[in-house]
Formats: C-alpha cells, sequence, structure tokens
C-alpha cells in the first residue's frame, strides 16, 4: 500500500499534456532534371509554415517518399542532395485535403543552373553527412534565456538523463566542445547550462577521433562521442552571463556569478560560487565534486556543507589561426560537519560478529588547479603541443568515533573510542610535448614525445585511541591504547619519453609502432611517534614505522594494424612492457628487486549496416601489476581494529573484457534500438585476505587467487521512439548483470555469485513551453555466498518524476520526485522506502524576462534521513549520516547580455 500510495503522489504532481494527432499525409517522387534518375536518399523535411519548427523528416527510397501522421495546417517542404539546389515549396493539409502529392519534384545540378536562376531556400534543420549530425538551433523554439541544456533536450535522438548525462542515438556523449574549442573541459555542464540558445547556430554531433588520429591522419579506433557548439556570428562577440542569489530557511543559501567575453578568435570566462546547499556548482546538481572538476574531498551527500569556489577560463587563436593556447584555472574550499552511525555485519566461516560505530567529522578542504595547452602549426606538414597541469590541495580534519563488536551470539567482543587530528598537504606538476611529422606519403608521419611529473605530499596526526577486550563471557580481559603522533612524507618523480611511427601499407590498411621509456622514483617516509618521559612525541615506533624508496624503469613497446574501408573498419593491437621493481626499506636496510611484463592485447571492429545500423566489437586485454601500497610490508595501526599488511611476493594478474555493441536510429520516426553488453573475467587476481582474530580484530592482506576467476558481465536492451498515437518519448530498457568474487576469510576462500535484474520505462517530452518525465522500475538481485548459507535476495522498486510549464503572465512552475523502495530481507529486517519531492514558483521579469524570482522547496517531505545499507562479499552495512534536509529558499537570477543587435528572430 505505501509503494501504491508513493507512485499516486509521484504520478499526481503534475498533469501530462498529449494531443491525439490526426493522420495527414505528404508524397511524392524526387527525380533528376537532366537524366531523369531517381535520387536515392535525398533528405526530405517537413516545416512548420508560421515558425519553421521541424515537423517530420525522411530520405527518399529510390526517389520516393512518404511522411504520414502529420497534422492540419500550413507547411514547407524542404528537399536537399549533394551538388543539387534545394526544393522549398509551400503546402496546405486539412480536411478537404489530407493528402498532398507533389508528384515529381525535379532537383537541379548547381553546376547546371543559371546565372540569372535565383533559388531561395531555408536551411534545413537537420542535415546528415557521414558520422556527423547537424541540428539546426533556429528551427527548435526555445524560451528567452534558455540555455544549450534546454535546446539539446528538444533534439531528435537526444536525451539528458536524472543524472545530468547526455546521451546522443544510445551512445553517451563524453565532451562538449564551443566553436571547436574546449571550455573547461572536464566539465560540459559548464556550457549546457551556462551558455544560452540563443547563441548557438548549429549543434554538431560526431565521434571525434583520438589526438593521435588527428595529427596523423590515420584511423586507430579510438572514438569519443562529441557535441560542437556553434554559436551564430553576431553573438561570437559580446559579453554574457548569469548571476544568482538566494537566501531560505534554517539559513541555507546560495550565490553564483558566470561572466563571459567572446571574440571570434578569444573567449574568457570567470566564475565564482559560494553556498551551504549542496547544489553549488555552476551545474546546479548534487556534487562531490565541487569546484566543478577536482576532488575538494568525499563529500558523497554525506554532512552539511559549505562551498567557496571560482575559476577562470582563456583561449585564443592567433597568426591565422596557426597557434591556439587554451588555459584553466580553479580554486575551492569545502568544509563539512558530519554525525555518523554504521552497524555492519562480518561473515566468518560459520559464524560473524557485529559492529557498530558512531562518529563526529570536521573537515576543511582547499584546492587549486592550473591546466594549460599550447598547439603550434609550425607549416602544413608539422604540428607541435604542448599540455601543462598543476594541482595543489591542503587541509585539515578532526574525527572521534566510539564502537563495539559483538560476537554472533551477542556477547561483547570488544568497545573502543578513536580520535585524529591532522593536517595534510598534496601538489603535483605534470608536463608533455609532441612532436609530429607527416611526410609526402598519405598516412606516414613520426611523433616524438616527452614528459615529466613531479609529485609531493605530507601529513601530519595525532592519533588517541583504547581499546577493550572481552573474554568469551564478556568479562574485560585486556586494554591496549595508542597515544602517536604520525608524521608523513612521500615524493614521486617521472621522466619519460619516446616515439610513434605511422604508415599506411595500402589504401585500406596502416600500421602504427611506438617505443616509450620511462623512470620514476617514489619516497614515502612513514613514522609513529609515542610519548617519552618528557611529554614530547620522540620515541620511535619501529613496528609502524618504514622508508621505503621505489625505483621503476620500464620499456614499452607497441604495434597496432588498423583496417578502414567503406563500412567496415578494424583493428588489432598489442603493448609489450618490461618493468623492472627495486624497492628498498631504508628504515631496515632491506631491498627486494622484482620484474614484471606488462602485456596489452586489443582488437575492435565496426561495421555500419546500413545508415540506420551499426555493429561494434571490442577485445581489451591488461595486465595488473600489484600496487606499491600492495606490495610494502608495512603494519599500519591508523585504525586499531582494520590492520593493513603488504604483500611483497605478490604476482600480476591479467584480465580479459569483451563486449559489443549493435545500435539501429530511424531518424525519421526518432525510433531506436540498442543492445549493448561485456563479459571480463581475471586470471591469477589480486584478492583481498581477512583474518579476524578471537578479539575482532581484522588484518587485511592480499594474495594471488588460485583455483578460480573473478568475472563481470552484463547485457543491456534499449527501445525507444516516439509513442503511436502519444505525444511523447517512450523508453522501455532491461539491464540484467552479474559477478563472480573472490576473498579469503581466515584463510578460507569465499565465492560470491550475483545476478541483478532492472528493468525500466521512461516517457518524456521537451517543448520551449513545457515538459514533463516519468520513469519506473524495479530491480531484483540474486546472491549467494559459499561462505554463509544466508539468502540474500533482495528486491526493490523506483520511480522518478519531473515535470516544468510555462504558465500565463510569465509565471513558471516544475517539481521533481524520486521514490525508492527496498524491501527486508534475510540480512535485513524491515522494509526501507524514501521520497524525496523537491518544487520551485516563479516569475519571470522585464522585457526580455531576464530577471527571475523562484522560491523553492528542497525535500519537501523530509524523508532524506541519510539512510543507506548495502552488502559485500562478506558482510553486510546499514549507515546514517547528517544530510541536508527539508528548506525553502528564495532566489533571484539575472541573465545578462551585451551582443550587437540578433540577426535571430526572437524566440516565443
Amino acid at each position: 500500500m505505501k509503494i501504491l500510495l508513493a507512485l499516486l503522489t509521484i504520478c499526481c504532481i503534475f498533469t501530462v499534456p498529449t494531443a491525439a494527432q490526426n493522420s495527414f499525409t505528404v508524397k511524392g517522387l524526387v527525380i533528376d532534371t537532366t537524366t531523369h534518375v531517381k535520387i536515392h536518399e535525398a533528405t526530405i523535411i517537413v516545416l512548420d509554415g508560421q515558425d519553421s519548427i521541424l515537423q517530420k523528416f525522411t530520405y527518399s527510397n529510390k526517389g520516393a517518399f512518404e511522411l504520414n501522421n502529420l497534422r492540419p495546417g500550413k507547411f514547407l517542404i524542404f528537399a536537399t542532395y549533394p551538388d543539387y539546389a534545394d526544393f522549398v515549396e509551400h503546402f496546405t493539409l486539412d480536411e478537404a485535403n489530407p493528402v498532398h502529392d507533389f508528384g515529381n519534384i525535379m532537383m537541379i545540378l548547381k553546376s547546371k543552373l543559371l546565372n540569372e536562376v535565383i533559388i531561395k531556400a531555408r536551411v534545413a534543420a537537420i542535415k546528415i553527412k557521414g558520422d556527423t549530425t547537424e541540428f539546426n538551433a533556429s528551427a527548435y523554439a526555445t524560451q528567452k534565456n534558455a540555455k544549450v541544456e534546454d535546446l539539446l533536450k528538444q533534439l531528435p535522438g537526444m536525451r539528458i538523463n536524472q543524472s545530468g548525462v547526455i546521451i546522443f542515438q544510445g551512445e553517451t556523449v563524453s565532451k562538449v566542445l564551443v566553436d571547436g574549442e574546449e571550455f573547461f573541459s572536464d566539465d560540459p555542464s559548464l556550457v549546457t547550462k551556462n551558455i544560452r540558445a540563443d547563441m548557438v547556430s548549429k549543434v554538431q554531433v560526431y565521434n571525434q577521433k583520438s589526438e593521435q588520429a588527428k595529427l596523423t591522419g590515420i584511423e586507430d579506433g579510438v572514438k569519443v562521442k562529441t557535441i560542437n557548439v556553434v554559436l551564430t556570428e553576431d553573438k561570437k562577440k559580446g559579453l554574457f552571463g548569469k548571476a544568482d542569489a538566494g537566501y531560505g530557511t534554517d539559513d541555507y543559501y546560495t550565490a553564483q556569478l558566470m561572466a563571459n567575453k567572446f571574440s571570434p578568435k578569444q573567449k574568457v570566462s570567470v566564475y565564482g560560487n559560494i553556498g551551504n546547499t549542496g547544489k553549488v556548482g555552476l551545474s546546479g546538481e548534487d556534487n562531490n565534486k565541487f569546484g566543478d572538476g577536482y576532488s575538494q574531498g568525499d563529500y558523497g551527500g554525506n554532512g552539511i556543507p559549505l562551498a567557496r569556489d571560482a575559476g577562470a577560463h582563456y583561449n585564443n587563436k592567433w597568426n591565422k589561426d596557426n597557434q591556439s593556447i587554451n588555459v584553466n584555472y580553479k580554486a575551492g574550499a569545502l568544509t563539512t560537519d558530519a554525525v555518523s552511525s554504521t552497524i555492519s555485519q562480518n561473515n566468518l566461516p560459520g559464524n560473524f560478529n557485529t559492529s557498530s560505530r558512531n562518529g563526529v567529522n570536521h573537515r576543511y578542504n582547499f584546492n587549486q588547479s592550473f591546466n594549460g595547452r599550447f598547439n603550434s602549426k609550425i607549416d602544413s606538414t608539422a604540428d607541435i603541443s604542448t599540455n601543462i597541469n598543476a594541482y595543489r590541495a591542503e587541509g585539515n580534519n578532526k574525527s572521534y568515533q566510539t564502537g563495539s563488536t559483538l560476537r554472533g551470539n551477542g556477547v561483547l567482543q570488544n568497545t573502543n573510542t578513536n580520535s585524529t587530528i591532522g593536517e595534510n598537504m598534496f601538489e603535483s606538476f605534470a608536463a608533455n610535448a609532441r612532436y609530429t611529422k607527416r611526410f609526402k606519403k598519405k598516412g606516414r608521419s613520426i611523433s616524438i614525445n616527452t614528459g615529466g611529473s613531479l609529485d609531493r605530499s605530507n601529513s601530519k596526526n595525532n592519533q588517541k585511541s583504547e581499546l577493550k577486550y572481552y573474554n568469551e563471557l564478556g568479562v574485560l580481559d585486556s586494554t591496549s591504547t595508542i597515544d602517536q603522533f604520525k608524521p608523513y612524507i612521500s615524493n614521486a618523480n617521472r621522466l619519460s619519453a619516446g616515439f610513434s611511427y605511422t604508415d599506411m601499407l595500402t589504401k585500406a590498411i596502416s600500421i602504427t609502432a611506438g617505443y616509450n621509456f620511462s623512470r620514476s622514483i617514489t619516497t614515502n617516509d612513514r613514522r609513529s611517534f609515542n610519548l617519552s618521559g618528557a611529554n614530547r612525541y620522540e620515541e620511535l615506533d619501529s613496528a609502524f614505522s618504514s622508508d621505503f624508496k621505489l625505483v621503476n624503469l620500464s620499456s614499452l613497446y607497441s604495434l597496432s594494424a588498423n583496417y578502414s574501408s567503406g563500412k567496415l573498419s578494424a583493428g588489432a593491437s598489442t603493448s609489450l612492457a618490461d618493468a623492472s621493481y627495486k624497492q628498498e626499506d631504508q628504515f631496515i636496510d632491506f631491498v627486494m628487486n622484482r620484474k614484471f611484463i606488462n602485456l596489452q592485447p586489443g582488437a575492435y571492429l565496426r561495421y555500419q549496416l546500413s545508415k540506420a545500423a551499426s555493429l561494434s566489437l571490442d577485445y581489451n586485454g591488461n595486465t595488473n601489476l600489484p600496487s606499491s601500497y600492495q606490495l610494502q610490508p608495512l603494519r599500519q595501526n591508523s585504525d586499531p581494529l582494520n590492520i593493513s599488511l603488504g604483500n611483497p611476493d605478490l604476482k600480476s594478474s591479467f584480465s580479459n573484457r569483451f563486449s559489443y555493441n549493435y545500435r539501429v536510429y530511424q531518424p525519421t520516426r526518432d525510433q531506436g534500438i540498442n543492445f549493448n553488453g561485456n563479459y571480463s573475467f581475471t586470471t591469477n587476481a589480486i584478492v583481498s585476505n581477512r583474518v579476524t582474530d578471537s578479539a575482532g580484530v581484522n588484518t587485511l592482506s592480499y594474495s594471488n587467487l588460485r583455483g578460480g576467476k573473478p568475472s563481470y558481465w552484463n547485457m543491456y536492451a534499449e527501445l525507444y521512439g516516439h509513442a503511436t498515437k502519444l505525444d511523447f518519448i517512450l523508453y522501455i530498457s532491461l539491464n540484467v548483470n552479474g559477478n563472480a568474487y573472490f576473498n579469503y576469510v581466515n584463510n578460507t576462500l569465499n565465492k560470491t555469485s550475483t545476478v541483478e535484474y532492472k528493468p525500466q520505462i521512461d516517457i518524456g517530452k521537451n517543448t520551449a513551453t513545457y515538459s514533463y518525465g516519468f520513469s519506473i522500475g524495479s530491480n531484483y538481485v540474486v546472491s549467494s555466498s559459499s561462505l554463509q548459507s544466508v539468502n540474500n535476495n533482495r528486491k526493490g522498486f523506483f520511480s522518478n518524476a519531473s515535470f516544468y510549464t510555462k504558465l500565463p503572465n510569465n509565471f513558471f512552475i516544475g517539481a521533481d520526485a524520486q521514490y525508492n523502495y527496498m524491501a527486508k530481507n534475510r540480512l535485513f529486517n524491515r522494509n526501507f522506502e524514501r521520497l524525496i519531492a523537491n518544487a520551485y514558483f516563479g516569475k519571470n521579469f522585464l522585457k526580455e524576462e531576464n530577471l527571475k524570482l523562484t522560491i523553492r522547496g528542497n525535500d519537501l517531505f523530509n524523508q532524506n534521513t541519510g539512510y543507506e545499507r548495502y552488502s559485500s562479499a562478506d558482510g553486510f552495512t546499514e549507515s546514517r549520516n547528517t544530510t541536508i534536509r527539508r528548506y525553502f529558499i528564495l532566489s533571484l537570477t539575472w541573465d545578462f547580455t551585451k551582443f550587437g543587435k540578433s540577426l535571430q528572430k526572437q524566440q516565443p
């Protein structure tokens, strides 16, 4: 009943506007004027006769075309084909004329046009050339002061999911460019949520080549789905930005400012934020990374944050675009105060124990980052590029925890208190340069690269803890205390150099060969000091102290071959690294030498089955070397109940990953199908080994797995498109994944197998004046563990809903809600459900509607209690953390612009 009520609440917060469609048709035949040959795959577009908004489009099939399910009204038909003059004509559909047959549409080659002939045509709403899809922004109506994100939501094949991820025709978009240049490259939302929609001329979507492929001209199989936002000429020079400030109940507040100054060759942007609502970034979303692009400490929604961040962006081109520079600087501070409580069950062979912890934590972090790129085209055959990255972080923390552990029979096993006060600093600098020379023979080139990096970190922590152990009767047996000062210093530097050579063996086959040498030196000096008789921390505790130096020399050899012809492209590659490790424990004068062979084979196949369908297959193999942390025989006591040990005898593991992707997209109906999946397994895997003693102390180490192969698989299917009778996009998807995980518990091998089923249905629509979305799904998990016979199967249900609509007199209203339900099972003895609902209401002011007053309510039902629960291979955990709950906030937003007179028509 609670699930039903929650679902009804979500459904009732908005009204879904729908409209039945009438069946009106336009058809015809596209023919070459001179040869009378029927033109195959000409683009046919129907636009609204009043505002040129796209209605339908298709491709001619051997010259013939037909578009159905049009509404009555006045329209424009637009026919286009490469090297032919565009055809444009008005027509009307009504009850008296439900079908308009154009008969033969005669297309004339541009080369045949007489000088005195003038053909007037509008720009097509959509153009498809190769793997590039181009949308004419003026064909899609948006509100005044709408942003690029609002425009993207209206484009056929494009959607933005609940997490803000942009998806085009089933593929995730990884990069968003402005006029072909990166703009705060690590956060696409800075483009989509802050660049105005009325500044955009075109939106181009394509698969961007790798930097190597762009320099050499040879395909290497690496593609990145990219959106390029092309600005209109009159909006490439001017000033624009946004200012926002709000204050609410319980002293919640936020303030943001972003200003941009653009010119055809130069872009300058600055921004700043401050607030404690957890939505401070310019993207306006809950952020784990305040400061938009670099870690500010693991906020993760736990605690009450105060975030402050600012940044600047600059890029410029000169000397006929032969030289360019692109730089970004960001700085931010995050203060978090949190109170938490956790209960965990740790499974043991034939038994278990239960631990509980309560903690208070205060954390402060301040970060700065800088990255810059300089590109220079020396001549038509040579380029040089340089990249610089710098980062610095510093902070402090205070924490206090109390806890206890009970045996499986409920008898007290231990109690502990632990307090830590510390400060830390980390800084890094990296630079690299690449020179590429192309020869006269097409595809032949050589690249030379060199680079280096420096990392430095140190921390100082004071730790005090008291641990009490109890015997099997629950009687106090012994007590241990820790009162130590723990300084830590680490330094790392790396130098590398190498080259690669590419060549075309035939018109379709290319090869790339390369070599790279690197040398790195890392030092880790970790000490623990006890109090002396003089009440100073100067007595070294050698059991928890170490001074390691690691020297790594590596030679990497690589070879790849690629085939590309017509609809088929394929390739195979392999790289072999000969790595030698020399690890010195300078504290005890111990030297360990190790050698590893790192093999990385790979292969891919891409086949364009048709204009609408494509298939890709991939294989990647990788040698996984043990980390220095896993290798170092270092004993730590920062958490006296959970001690970690390194294993110097670890060997490398090898993982294999196979994946496939089948995609069909019909642009005439905006319908598609996506099937993708992958399977991976690891041999000689490095797994954890947890040993829990009679006092409840866990000692974690690592070992290579024998007699098992951890594996993971996933299958995803999605069908989407416009419903036949209803005016919205429908998505139906099924995600099934499974894994087999291994670990040792008290030297007993534990295998955990899990399979999860997750069906989901989504609907949505976006227009200039209203939008809505609704999704509903469930998940069912089948899980088993060889260590415990307890049934850990679990099931859940989730639903999301949102709507926005513009009201008369420039008022607007919107809301969103997320409902989650997890049923009880053998591990969790009660159901869990949570409904998080948010709503807002406001009004736009001024002639251009660029001043907005909004009142927003967060977590209206006050159900965000900070409760989470999850299970793992050898136990389960329930936790509660302080988090942002219900509040109301009043905010004022001002969008400002200063451009020349706009040549673009005003949008409604």
